[in-house]
This record gives C-alpha cells, sequence and structure tokens, in this order.
C-alpha cells in the first residue's frame, strides 16, 4: 500500500510541479527582463486608471467620507473590468503558442519522443505559460488592496474578482492549447482562440442586457453563471442576484448557480478546462500527421483542372503590381485567417447588422439606448477582431520569414528594404480595409436609415459615421506598422504578437479608461478632444454618445461636435506620423537588423 502511494504521488509530481516543461518555461521566464517589463507595465495601468478614476470622481479635492467610498467603488470597479480584459486577452496569447510553436521550430517530433506522456506535454504547455499569467495576476492584489482605504469595497469583492479573473484566464488558457493542438501554426491558432472569445462575449453581453433572459422578479440575466463579466457584475454589486426562494422553482444545479453567479462561474470554468485539457491529450499524437489531407480537405478539394498531357494545374493567380504586399494580403494573410473564417466573420457580420436595422424599424427595442447598446457591441467585437487578426498577422510577417529560413531567399532578390517593407505594409492595409469597412459600413447605414426617416434624435450621429472610417483606417496603419516593427527586432513569432498585443492593450484599454473615467467624471469635453486618440474608448464614445451626453439624451452639442472634429485631425495627425516614423525607420535600419538577427 506504500509503495503504491508513493508510485501515485511521484506520478502526481511529475505530472505538474516537476515537469519538466514546466520547470524549463518557469527558469526561463523568471530571468527574462521582457516579464519583468510586462510586470512593471501591468501594474502601472491599473495604477495609472486607478489614479485617473479618483481624480475624475473627486475632482482632485477631498470630500465627504461617503464621496469617497462612492469613488472607491467607483475604482475597483473600473480596475477589475480592466484587470478582466487584460486576462481575456493575455492568457491566450501566453498559451496558444506553447504547442505550435514547438511545431513551427521543428522540435515537437523530438518532444513526442521522450517519455513525457500526453498529459504532461499538455498541462507542462498548459501551466508553464499559465504561471506567467497567474503570477502578474497576483502582483495587482496590493493596488487592489488601495481600494479599501477609500472604504466602499469589502475583502470578499476582492477575492471574488480575482478568482473569476483568474478562472478566466484558466479557461482561455485551456482553450488555446486545445486549438493549439488541433491545429497546426501559431497564427492561425491564435486568431482561431480570439475570433472564438470575441463572439462568446459578445453574445453573452447581448443576451445579458435582454430583458427575456432576465430571472423573473430580478435584474439579473440566466447567462450571469456562464459569462465572466455578468458574473463579475454581481460580485461587485453592480447586479443583484436573486434571492434563494425566487430560484427555488429552477432544476438543480441551476438554482444554485442563479443564486451565486459567482461561485458558479468559477466552478463550471474549471470543470470545462478539466474537460478541455483531457480532450487536448487525445490529440496530441494524433494532430502529428503533418501534410496528410484533413477532414476539410477531403470535403472541400480545391479545383485542379488537367493540363494538356493530363498534368494537374491550378489557375493561375492575378499577381500586383508588387509582390510583396500581394503574397501578405493574399496569401500570408489567408493563411493566418484562412478564407472560412474570414467569410464567416464577414457574413456574420452582415446578418449581425441586418437583423439590428431590422429590428430597429420596426421597434423591437424599448428605447433608444437599448438599441445603441446593441449597435456598439456588434461594432465593437468586430474592430477588436480585425484588430487582433491584423495585429497577429502582422507580428508574424517577418519573423515567420526568418523561422522558415525563406528570408535569406527573398534577400537574395533584387528587392529592395523600401520594397520589402513597403509591400508589407501594403499588403496588411489591404487586408484589414475590407475587413474594417464592415463596422463602418454597419454604423452608417444605421446613420442613413434614421436620416432618411427623419428620426428625431438618430442611433447614432452622422458625424460620428463619417468620422469613424478614418479612425478605423489609422487604427489598422499603426497596428500593421507597429507588428512589422516588432516582428523584425523580436527573435521568435510569439514573442513579437507578444509585444504587438500587449502595446495595442495599453493603447484600446489602459488610455481608453482613462477617457472613459473622463466621462464618469462629467469631464466631457476632455473626453471628446481624447477619446480619438485610443482605440475602444473612441468606438464606444463615437457610437454611443448616450455614455457621454445622458443629460441631452444622446443629442451632441455643437461644442462637443467641434471637439470631437478636432480630437478626430488630431488622432489620425497623430498616428500617421507614428507611421510614417516608423516605416522610415524600418527602412533604414532593415539590413542591419536582419544581418544581426541572422548570428
Amino acid at each position: 500500500m506504500r509503495t503504491l502511494i508513493n508510485h501515485l504521488g511521484l506520478s502526481l509530481w511529475r505530472l505538474l510541479p516537476g515537469n519538466p516543461i514546466v520547470v524549463r518555461v518557469v527558469q526561463g521566464g523568471g530571468r527574462s527582463a521582457q516579464h519583468l517589463w510586462i510586470r512593471a507595465g501591468y501594474l502601472l495601468i491599473l495604477l495609472f486608471v486607478l489614479v485617473m478614476v479618483q481624480y475624475s470622481m473627486m475632482g482632485g479635492t477631498g470630500g465627504s467620507l461617503s464621496n469617497i467610498a462612492k469613488a472607491g467603488t467607483h475604482i475597483f470597479a473600473w480596475i477589475s473590468l480592466l484587470q478582466l480584459a487584460m486576462m481575456c486577452f493575455l492568457a491566450p496569447v501566453f498559451t496558444a503558442g506553447a504547442i505550435s510553436q514547438e511545431k513551427d521550430a521543428e522540435t515537437y517530433n523530438v518532444l513526442l519522443t521522450t517519455p513525457l506522456t500526453n498529459a504532461q506535454i499538455v498541462l507542462g504547455s498548459l501551466m508553464g505559460r499559465l504561471f506567467f499569467v497567474l503570477v502578474l495576476l497576483l502582483s495587482g492584489l496590493p493596488i487592489f488592496c488601495i481600494t479599501m482605504l477609500f472604504g466602499g469595497v469589502t475583502s470578499e469583492q476582492i477575492f471574488l474578482s480575482f478568482g473569476i479573473a483568474a478562472c478566466t484566464a484558466l479557461l482561455t488558457g485551456s482553450l488555446a492549447i486545445t486549438i493549439s493542438v488541433m491545429r497546426m501554426g501559431t497564427r492561425g491558432t491564435i486568431f482561431s482562440f480570439y475570433l472564438g472569445i470575441a463572439f462568446f462575449l459578445l453574445v453573452g453581453l447581448l443576451l445579458g442586457q435582454w430583458s427575456k433572459t432576465f430571472v423573473p422578479g430580478s435584474g439579473m440575466s440566466l447567462v450571469a453563471p456562464f459569462h465572466p463579466f455578468l458574473a463579475l457584475q454581481v460580485a461587485m454589486n453592480q447586479i443583484q442576484p436573486p434571492e434563494t426562494a425566487v430560484v427555488a422553482a429552477y432544476p438543480w444545479p441551476l438554482a444554485t448557480m442563479l443564486a451565486t453567479p459567482p461561485n458558479a462561474f468559477m466552478v463550471v470554468s474549471v470543470a470545462i478546462s478539466l474537460l478541455m485539457i483531457a480532450f487536448a491529450t487525445i490529440f496530441v499524437r494524433r494532430g502529428v500527421k503533418q501534410g496528410e489531407p484533413t477532414i476539410w480537405r477531403r470535403l472541400l478539394p480545391r479545383r485542379i483542372r488537367a493540363g494538356c498531357e493530363g498534368e494537374r494545374i491550378r489557375r493561375a493567380r492575378h499577381v500586383w503590381s508588387n509582390p510583396v504586399a500581394w503574397r501578405e494580403a493574399v496569401t500570408r494573410a489567408s493563411a493566418a485567417s484562412s478564407n472560412l473564417v474570414r467569410y464567416a466573420y464577414v457574413g456574420g457580420g452582415v446578418v449581425a447588422g441586418a437583423l439590428l436595422l431590422f429590428a430597429h424599424g420596426g421597434g423591437w427595442f424599448s428605447d433608444l439606448h437599448e438599441a445603441r447598446n446593441w449597435l456598439t457591441a456588434i461594432v465593437i467585437v468586430e474592430f477588436v477582431t480585425v484588430l487582433l487578426m491584423l495585429a497577429n498577422t502582422a507580428a508574424t510577417a517577418i519573423s515567420r520569414e526568418r523561422e522558415a529560413g525563406t528570408i535569406e531567399l527573398l534577400l537574395t532578390t533584387p528587392l529592395t528594404s523600401r520594397y520589402i517593407v513597403w509591400g508589407k505594409l501594403r499588403g496588411l492595409v489591404s487586408f484589414a480595409v475590407p475587413l474594417m469597412a464592415l463596422p463602418a459600413a454597419t454604423v452608417l447605414l444605421a446613420a442613413l436609415v434614421d436620416l432618411i426617416r427623419g428620426a428625431s434624435t438618430p442611433i447614432v450621429p452622422v458625424s460620428s459615421a463619417l468620422y469613424l472610417p478614418f479612425l478605423l483606417l489609422v487604427y489598422s496603419a499603426f497596428i500593421s506598422v507597429l507588428g512589422l516593427q516588432l516582428s523584425l527586432k523580436s527573435k521568435g513569432s510569439v514573442q513579437a504578437v507578444l509585444g504587438t498585443v500587449g502595446i495595442m492593450m495599453v493603447v484600446a484599454f489602459g488610455l481608453g479608461m482613462c477617457a472613459l473615467a473622463a466621462v464618469s467624471g462629467q469631464i466631457a469635453e476632455l473626453a471628446a478632444l481624447t477619446a480619438p486618440a485610443t482605440f475602444v474608448s473612441a468606438i464606444i464614445l463615437l457610437v454611443n454618445p448616450d455614455m457621454m451626453f445622458a443629460r441631452s439624451g444622446g443629442v451632441v452639442p455643437f461644442k462637443i461636435q467641434i471637439l470631437l472634429f478636432v480630437g478626430t485631425a488630431i488622432a489620425v495627425g497623430l498616428y500617421g506620423a507614428v507611421v510614417a516614423g516608423t516605416y522610415r525607420s524600418m527602412i533604414s535600419n532593415f539590413d542591419m537588423i536582419i544581418r544581426k538577427q541572422s548570428k
């Protein structure tokens, strides 16, 4: 019996704490200066948002104890939402490339020849990458404890917030590892995850705002136990859970889950994560059949016509005048997302926009505020999905060439550094413009429909619909040139993707929280002037003016329209200057950096 217990304990030790993959990744990450800077940046973002929200709520002056406690509640709500949003994006970035990076480096087959079991490979890859995310999460605990000094925040709320964020990271990481095991390629893995998680968050938030999904006699949706942001709202007392007697009629375990949504979400997340990990262990060695036709390839074979002598040839493609741009926009970008996924994105966006316009015209929404919330959710998910797709593709545009050994072949051609860099930048922007046109067209059509109907208060101002395409274009160009710059300087694709997504999150969520904090502090002029310089907050404030101008019923005053125009012009000029400067820097340093990387 003692021998059996010793063998069982040794097996459990080798499965996770003594797993060679975990030990290798944790030791390497602990000595990495990059991880230190990421932690410092993460804490600075939380601290900056804390200070900005506190200043906007208190006006930089003292106040009564009740006002200070109210400010502490708002601060806790903002940084909790920011922390959860960052966990939704950081966890897959760290974990998705764990196995697919081994495949790209052609070391995956070597890994399979070791005595490691399937469970050791999956758990080691997951926990080795997830360890840094959980440490990053715990490093922000002192900042959350500061909010308790203001009052209005309990220790239970803080622990529930951290528990929901940690379980979300585990869930997203497990999903990313599962996709990574079943698919080949880092770029396709990360994008597939982001598209799926964006769809999940969108549908959950929309259902959470739909009154027909509410528990009778309560303002909480039935989706709350299964959605991280809805569960977090319950934990922060923004949504009150129903009484036990109200949900007693529901079958078990739904009644218990509805009574305590935060705890239910954590339990469900851990259970689903364990199931996905068990499922992934089955495909560790089955997914190693590289080059063999997949199920989709058998069901949807590519059309190949026979030549004059029976030779099988494909139809010739029309190549642009710049072949590098054509390759990046048509072939490499297609490999990052696949035509099927892109068609699904476009089709889903068109259907969602058409249903929204039909519901708005048919009077399905209770008021204009609800219609704007649905339009904002659709546009935000489409916008963030395209940005993540573009960041993932741009960050691997050069690093993947280096890993595949094709950069040397490209440099042996007569193409200059200017030609190569411009071709990749143009190809990336050309790839993103049709996808960015979908949210821009949805907003423009919504504004035109109300304009034709003669509505007194349109669902979205026409001026906002005109500003939006310019902002989407410069945002796309900025992410493209940022990803190219990091792809040129980084040694690996995962590092480039991580850096690009990290900087994008700082601009999109870190600085965006400051703009939204100005809104909550009733500093509408400052928000109108600075919001276009951010990503997410700019889209929210353009599409949904209720958040900024609630007192005027969503009607944008003329003064604020002028400030929005000025802020948009400044943002377009600022991002344009950054893109131009980074582009010139890449051209002048391209050859030198490539030579250093080849050593």
